[in-house]
């Protein structure tokens, strides 16, 4: 039974952390079905140029989200990534009428267009420039902003969307790119985001408490599952842990709904076999506590389920060696 003590604490954390604070920005909850049905049966002659395009939108949806979702989802179905220029930007499309004529394109190409056929929608669409994890543990540096997103203004708030990640997935070392949409990466929620994405402009982040970027590049890896299930809060936040041999560390986490959680499993080292862990959950908060064995350097996987959720990095303690000498 979970002390209430203990409870009203890990609430009151939630609730005063301003990384994940309470605040939620949000599309109003609608279906896109109509939209996208729209748009994946325009004919050639609709898609001229950028300016038919915005005009038959413009004619068939009279509300800003729709049509934002139409251009979205355009953008998403018929531009394709410039997998042959990811190692050289400077040669791939990042004007928008050329992303338009050619229909490939880097970040930078995705972001312009969608600005682009925003923009004659009267809708404001701006491009975030900033750092992206994807496969990188915690701890990872990366040096230059490596990533350009949007963020787009409906009723008043702001909205950050991912067109390119929308569009499709990287396979075999990111080699290959593969289309397929995702409703993932359409109105990304700051508190999710934020450990994947970190904006240049710190205002872009929509949060009480701007994140920097050594915080960003610390936190946990995060797979499909964070995102796909609504969790905003992962505790370590911190995704480099130091540990000694016995160390007992609660891990927990907090979706935005409440989830029927099955089995919580561990894989403590990459060639690890997974081990089930106990857990107590109540309501939308999920907590379990695990016992180091050893203290060398390793990754530390939680999986929901069969699914993975987040992965650690594990590095000794040195204050605790240190005492021990």
């Amino acid at each position: 039974m979970l002390h209430k003590s203990f409870f009203t604490a890990i609430v009151f954390l939630f609730l005063s952390t301003s990384l994940f604070s309470q605040k939620r920005i949000k599309i109003p909850v609608l279906d896109y079905g109509s939209v996208d049905e729209f748009v994946l049966k325009l004919k050639p002659e609709q898609c001229v140029n950028i300016d038919t395009l915005a005009a038959v939108i413009s004619r068939e949806f009279d509300r800003p989200h729709f049509r934002f979702r139409a251009a979205f989802r355009w953008v998403t179905e018929n531009v394709a990534y410039d997998i042959k220029n990811k190692r050289h930007p400077q040669k791939s499309n990042s004007n928008a009428n050329e992303v338009f004529k050619n229909k490939t394109a880097l970040a930078e190409g995705y972001a312009n267009i969608l600005n682009a056929i925003c923009a004659k929608m009267n809708i404001t669409c701006l491009s975030v420039n900033g750092y992206l994890r994807q496969n990188e543990f915690p701890g990872t540096k990366i040096k230059k902003p490596n990533h350009i997103w949007n963020t787009v203004k409906l009723y008043d708030k702001w909205y950050l969307m991912d067109v390119m990640m929308a569009s499709g997935y990287f396979e075999n070392g990111d080699k290959i790119f593969t289309k397929r949409f995702t409703e993932r990466y359409f109105a990304l929620h700051p508190r999710q985001v934020i450990l994947t994405h970190l904006p240049l402009n710190g205002n872009r982040q929509y949060l009480d408490t701007i994140v920097d970027k050594n915080t960003f590049l610390r936190y946990p890896k995060v797979y499909d599952f964070f995102f796909d299930n609504g969790i905003y809060a992962l505790r370590p936040a911190d995704g480099v842990i130091p540990v000694f041999k016995g160390l007992k560390k609660r891990f927990y986490f907090k979706s935005m709904d409440s989830l029927a959680i099955g089995k919580i499993e561990i894989r403590d080292g990459k060639k690890s076999e997974k081990i089930q862990n106990t857990f107590t959950q109540v309501d939308s908060l999920l907590y379990f506590d695990y016992v180091f064995e050893s203290n060398k350097k390793r990754t530390l996987e939680v999986f929901v389920d069969g699914l993975p959720l987040c992965t650690y990095l594990i590095v000794p303690d040195k204050k605790k060696k240190r005492i021990e000498d």
